[in-house]
């Protein structure tokens, strides 16, 4: 007689069954995070575009309204209305004001109506801000400013009061705001902390270099080495707000004595000795803002953007410029340790321009060519944010902006690093002397290896592509 017998399967094949199911879970799981993720970001794109280019569109606005009253200035002017001519001035005074903050107040708008909400973090800083405004008021308090116009400081606080009530989904990230310390200073330059994480040698040898191969990885002491943060700016008159600001700057003088200017307002809009001999005042581009040509635009440079072909001359200048930062939080559900349960921020900035120019003489010529502010701008677009203005300060990063203000100066004072702060982390790891001696020895032979670009935001560290 033959036993046979035979081992039981049906345990493997339940684990079998529940290791494929756990497998075809998590790959649903991650299709669904992965689905999430794009949808966002392509979201963020849309939003973020969107803001910028609205406030930019703010910004060609206020550039023509003040540029039209430049031309009814000099009508005025040439009809004897000392009155006209008195409320044009205050008019424009208020519009460099209105304008920018209307840009502001539209790249809400275009935020939210492609589907980001307003950001707590954003809509407190702004708050915050306002109340810094308020107090440019009081002399008590060692921080009056000069007002552009009447009241100036107190519509300015009531308009930036206004968005912060109803949110603030798109931050201005190249926003200047007048409180902030106005210089150079190697600790407010993220530059510097992107060297120490990514051990970018050739930054320091570049950009703080003491002789030779001799640089501030040497020559460091201890936190008092760096030096106080610069004075606010002292100004003594602010005709530009701190918000996507259009560079201007009110100059009383004679228009004759600029001869080109001179002429084309003779021939294109009549003007006498009347306009051209007046002492008024006139809005005139902020030439440390409006410049030629447009940085890191230019064929041949040794950093610059990868460009298809040169600039057309008339668009070759930098000038107003608006930046938008966004967060677009996404929900994951995938078991991975680090992503479960929790929300991944989707962070997009974008840089936008206003574009025009003047016709002279049937040729197309820069907005800014003869000082004046004329009405001369028909388009804008979407530009790289390495050929944006202020780019690197990023003023509506929340890390970055509580790092300066309130982390810096304790470190400065005392040496103290805030924990679960990722700058001051990198302050520690620049202070470890291991650290440091590994980036002197590296110089010491590899120093020939730094190339010093012409260009970048990143001053010899890297620039960002695209927006």
């Amino acid at each position: 007689m033959r036993c046979s017998t035979r081992r039981p399967s049906s345990g493997q094949a339940v684990v079998f069954l529940l290791a494929a199911l756990v497998i075809l879970l998590a790959a649903f799981l991650w299709n669904v995070d992965l689905h999430t993720l794009v949808t966002r970001k392509i979201k963020a794109q849309n939003a973020g575009d969107a803001a910028a280019l609205a406030a930019a569109r703010w910004q060609a606005n206020t550039l023509n309204l003040i540029g039209q009253l430049n031309i009814a200035h000099v009508a005025a002017r040439e009809a004897h209305d000392d009155n006209a001519v008195a409320a044009i001035t205050s008019m424009q005074a208020r519009i460099s004001f209105a304008g920018p903050l209307t840009a502001l107040a539209a790249a809400q708008a275009a935020a939210k109506k492609n589907g980001i909400e307003a950001n707590p973090e954003f809509t407190a800083l702004l708050r915050r801000h306002a109340q810094d405004v308020f107090e440019f008021t009081s002399p008590a308090n060692g921080r009056e400013l000069r007002e552009p116009y009447p009241n100036a400081w107190t519509e300015y606080h009531d308009a930036l009061i206004n968005i912060a009530n109803d949110g603030v989904a798109a931050g201005p990230d190249n926003a200047r705001f007048y409180a902030d310390p106005c210089g150079d200073h190697i600790l407010l330059t993220k530059a510097f902390y992107e060297a120490v994480a990514g051990r970018e040698w050739c930054w320091f040898f570049l950009n703080h270099s003491s002789g030779g191969t001799r640089t501030i990885l040497d020559d460091f002491t201890d936190h008092t080495f760096f030096g106080p943060l610069p004075d606010p700016s002292d100004e003594e008159v602010l005709e530009n707000p701190e918000i996507f600001s259009v560079g201007i700057e009110a100059r009383e003088m004679p228009l004759r004595a600029n001869a080109p200017l001179a002429e084309y307002l003779r021939e294109n809009f009549g003007a006498t000795t009347n306009s051209l001999d007046a002492h008024d005042i006139w809005f005139f581009y902020d030439q440390s803002v409006w410049r030629s040509p447009w940085p890191g635009m230019t064929l041949g440079m040794d950093d610059s953007l990868p460009l298809a072909g040169s600039v057309r001359d008339e668009y070759d200048y930098a000038g107003a410029d608006a930046v938008t930062r966004l967060y677009a939080p996404a929900s994951l559900l995938s078991f991975s340790s680090s992503t479960n349960g929790a929300t991944r921020q989707i962070v997009w900035t974008a840089a936008a321009r206003p574009f025009g120019y003047i016709i002279a003489d049937g040729s197309r010529l820069r907005p800014n060519s003869f000082g004046l502010v004329l009405p001369s701008y028909r388009d804008i677009r979407l530009i790289p944010l390495d050929a944006a203005s202020y780019g690197n300060d990023s003023s509506f990063d929340i890390d970055w902006r509580q790092h300066c203000d309130s982390h810096l100066p304790d470190y400065l004072d005392n040496g103290a690093l805030a924990s679960g702060c990722r700058y001051c982390v990198l302050l520690g790891r620049f202070e470890d002397s291991t650290f440091r001696r590994q980036g002197s020895e590296w110089l010491s032979t590899n120093s020939y290896k730094c190339t010093l670009p012409s260009y970048g935001h990143g001053q010899g560290g890297g620039t960002r592509r695209g927006h």
